[in-house]
């Protein structure tokens, strides 16, 4: 994490989180109807917020030379999400026929794109919204609240501490989609995490949770 003055650090980080962060708690999403999945418009909104995110990135991301292979990271970490997806999903079926709304979507309002451009738009919702989610949950709040809560001194167990917002900040994030959805964010989010830990690298963990928004929607 590139150093900044205290101050302009914590502007920032504060922007950054009720603007981009915050409202994700808000949403509403009525569950006969998806807008998200059912027009395939042009992800304008998903696409400023990989712009901003770029922007974090040439501010705030120190490269590491760190060695390590990459495709391994990207297959194991793309199995991993996939595995507790499949997981979720039964336990959400199971649920269901126990009479318990476990609050998932049906897979029947989750429409296919049906033309090239539909299919284009849908890709680059799914490649930008895994790039600014990497960025924004797997790096920068994790290690810009480490870095601001320690600027002085590092507490004990502060690491953990700013591990396990991180975690609970992206779960919750989905509970507009039940609570099966907050489980499977976080969960998905600690292989993800690890992936970027053990790489020192945010692209894998890109390219795995791009893959995984994709493979999803086929096999739906």
């Amino acid at each position: 994490m590139k150093k900044h003055t205290l101050l302009s650090d914590i502007a920032v980080f504060l922007l950054i989180f009720f603007l981009f962060i915050v409202p994700p708690f808000f949403v509403s999403m009525d569950k006969n109807t998806s807008p998200l999945f059912n027009g395939w418009g042009f992800p304008w909104y998903q696409t400023l917020l990989a712009v901003l995110c770029i922007v974090i990135l040439f501010f705030y991301y120190e490269k590491q030379n760190k060695k390590t292979l990459i495709i391994a990271p990207v297959l194991i970490t793309y199995g991993m999400l996939f595995s507790v997806s499949l997981f979720c999903r039964f336990l959400s079926e199971f649920l269901k026929s126990k009479g318990i709304d476990s609050g998932m979507y049906e897979a029947g309002i989750v429409l296919k794109p049906d033309s090239f451009i539909k299919w284009m738009n849908c890709l680059i919702l799914f490649l930008t919204g895994a790039f600014y989610e990497e960025v924004l949950y797997r790096f920068y709040f994790i290690d810009m609240l480490f870095s601001l809560i320690t600027r002085k001194k590092v507490f004990r167990f502060s690491r953990l501490l700013c591990e396990i917002a991180g975690l609970v900040i992206f779960a919750c994030a989905h509970f507009y989609m039940g609570w099966i959805a907050v489980l499977n964010a976080a969960i998905a989010h600690i292989f993800l995490r690890r992936c970027y830990l053990h790489t020192g690298k945010l692209w894998p963990c890109v390219v795995s949770h791009f893959i995984y928004n994709v493979v999803s929607l086929i096999l739906l």
